[in-house]
């Protein structure tokens, strides 16, 4: 059994692999109903149904901030392939200044001119029955004219196989995004239910990301 703190370190070093410096400021995040989640902390996923509350200290009302969501532990069904998985993209999120009381949520822009920007709906953390998975939240500054890269558009079905194998490092290059201003993750278990079986293999073998060329926009599954 791999233990709570090797799971919680596995997190930083793998954010620090991606980005030089890990973002020091923390993402406030509170499920509809619980409390506000302390970087590290574990959290039944049967609570993180619905979109939470987010929100940090020192934003910008006249900023635009982008929302990803990942899962670094998804197993892909059938097979023993370990995954990093989309769960939440979301451009266009602003400071609700109407609220003085710091941290201020975040909340989607209402300018119109806005519309055209996709978005990749919330899917909740889907850990299967006694495992334990690591979410990680990261907020980016979203750059003025900011487009979405159409070479990563497989991802906004809420399926398997246009989620699994998200290359953040990848994605924030496409998108010419600075490294993340905040994170904040937890480790999602899920204790079953009366009935319920673990049906994901043990040791998963290697790692699967999405290849892609931004230039050509070609795309393609590697292990």
């Amino acid at each position: 059994m791999i233990s709570l703190v090797t799971l919680l370190f596995g997190v930083l070093t793998e954010i620090i692999q991606i980005f030089p410096l890990a973002p020091g400021q923390q993402l406030q995040i509170r499920y509809p109903g619980g409390r506000c989640i302390n970087p590290g902390m574990e959290l039944d996923i049967r609570g993180t149904t619905m979109i939470p509350d987010i929100g940090s200290l020192n934003l910008r009302c006249n900023q635009k901030y982008i929302i990803l969501f990942i899962d670094l532990d998804a197993i892909l069904p059938g097979t023993r392939i370990q995954s990093v998985i989309l769960h939440w993209y979301q451009p266009n999120l602003m400071m609700d200044c109407t609220k003085p009381t710091p941290p201020s949520k975040l909340v989607p822009a209402k300018d119109h001119e806005d519309d055209h920007q996709p978005a990749a709906s919330y899917i909740a953390p889907r850990a299967p029955p006694n495992t334990h998975h690591r979410y990680v939240y990261l907020l980016f500054v979203q750059p003025p004219a900011y487009q979405f890269p159409d070479c990563f558009s497989h991802v906004f079905p809420e399926t398997v196989s246009a989620r699994a194998g998200f290359d953040i490092r990848e994605f924030v290059q496409a998108a010419g995004l600075d490294p993340p201003i905040a994170m904040n993750y937890f480790v999602g278990r899920h204790e079953p239910t009366e009935g319920e079986t673990t049906t994901i293999p043990h040791g998963a073998t290697t790692t699967s990301f999405y290849s892609m060329d931004c230039t050509t926009r070609t795309v393609g599954l590697v292990s």
